[in-house]
């Protein structure tokens, strides 16, 4: 929960339209949720206002000076003496303040631009040009201040992940250059939950949809509850960094007590890992007015990405792992190019989900290494079945 915010209002008295205004905006400002103060709204008592200003300006979490011609003039000391001695004494203040410690004061007091106001009318010693400024004219600018304000960023820096961990290319546990990825033959293919098996039916997408799992071939330590819980919000910050969601997409993060998951709110793209170690991923394919664009290229592409992606996400990897590769909707894909405007069909009209079940394994190694020829198999073998 957001904590109120005290903010002060410094201002210069340039004519009854300007502070009529400064206190609309003041009001704004309140009505948001910012215990925003002016000089204006204080009592009719008599008072020293220079001590009430500095008190403000010291307990105050922020110092809003709004900019005008004569709060630059006065202060920058440019403007006559006996004229304006409040706004004088305000600025005099802040500018001691900025030289006593200038990068705390600096993202304490902040220069507000009002409708009808110019950047040159800040003054000098804000550092108008250099430093940030907030023009509140627009709905945007006001957002803008209301996040710094509340400190709310509008962008948040994906969670850090672990380092990516490259075989050597000589040495002991190098790969020989231009080996070609070893597919053993499973005795019985490995167990698999695809993603209506995952959620029981939770998520339905209405379009073509790509699953890609890597399903462990051996029984193994299954993932405690609490990581699982830990994993959510790192499957979101992977997939975004990875352009698997944008970061203004809005998403289903959460945990069971089999599964964790971070995936759109409509289900159309998502990444979930299971206990038993099953990593998964899937996303729809390229739109068209009707059904949807199968790429080849574009397709190995993107699962050769999502390979890496998966084999990042942190949790222990066993020395092999089985792919399987999925398509559902598949009525109404065409074969072509994504830049084609006129895809050619490839006759689909018997069978609407395709799947490729985990029936080889693929060393770890292999998948980092070979992670382009590996794809390219699966996709040509997926667009194998779907000619059959």
């Amino acid at each position: 929960m957001v904590s109120t915010v005290t903010v002060f209002i410094s201002y210069a008295h340039d004519d009854e339209p300007h502070r009529a205004a400064v206190r609309e905006f003041a009001a704004s400002l309140r009505a948001q949720g910012i215990d925003a103060d002016i000089d204006g709204w204080a009592d009719t008592d008599r008072r020293d206002w220079q001590a009430w200003a500095t008190e403000h300006i010291l307990s105050a979490d922020f110092v809003l000076v709004v900019a005008s011609k004569v709060y630059r003039e006065m202060g920058d000391g440019l403007g006559p003496a006996d004229r304006h001695r409040g706004v004088q004494a305000e600025a005099a203040l802040l500018r001691d303040l900025l030289s006593e410690d200038r990068g705390k004061w600096t993202k304490k007091i902040l220069p507000v631009i009002l409708p009808g106001h110019r950047i040159d009318e800040i003054p000098l010693f804000l550092q108008p040009n250099n430093v940030d400024r907030y023009d509140v004219s627009s709905p945007a600018g006001m957002e803008y201040l209301l996040r710094t304000l509340t400190r709310q960023p509008e962008h948040v820096r994906p969670p850090l992940g672990p380092p990516v961990v490259l075989p050597p290319r000589s040495g002991p546990g190098a790969v020989p250059v231009g080996r070609s990825p070893q597919w053993r033959r499973l005795a019985r293919p490995a167990t698999v939950l695809w993603v209506p098996d995952l959620f029981a039916n939770r998520y339905r997408p209405q379009r073509a949809t790509v699953e890609l799992h890597l399903a462990p071939v051996e029984d193994g330590d299954r993932l405690r509850i609490r990581r699982l819980q830990q994993l959510a919000d790192d499957l979101a910050g992977r997939g975004r960094a990875q352009g698997l969601f944008t970061h203004a997409q809005a998403l289903d993060t959460g945990f069971s007590d089999e599964l964790a998951w971070a995936c759109s709110r409509e289900g159309e793209a998502g990444l979930a890992v299971h206990r038993d170690g099953q990593r998964s991923c899937w996303f729809g394919l390229p739109a068209r007015s009707i059904g949807s664009v199968l790429d080849e290229n574009d397709l190995t592409g993107r699962l050769a990405e999502i390979l890496g992606l998966l084999l990042r996400v942190d949790v222990p990897l066993p020395r092999d792992l089985a792919p399987a590769l999925g398509l559902d909707h598949a009525r109404f894909v065409y074969l072509g190019r994504v830049d084609d405007p006129q895809p050619s069909s490839i006759g689909l009209h018997r069978r609407d989900r395709v799947r490729l079940d985990p029936e080889e394994a693929l060393t770890v190694a292999d998948l980092r290494s070979s992670a382009h020829d590996i794809a390219d198999e699966l996709v040509a073998r997926l667009v194998h079945r779907l000619r059959s």
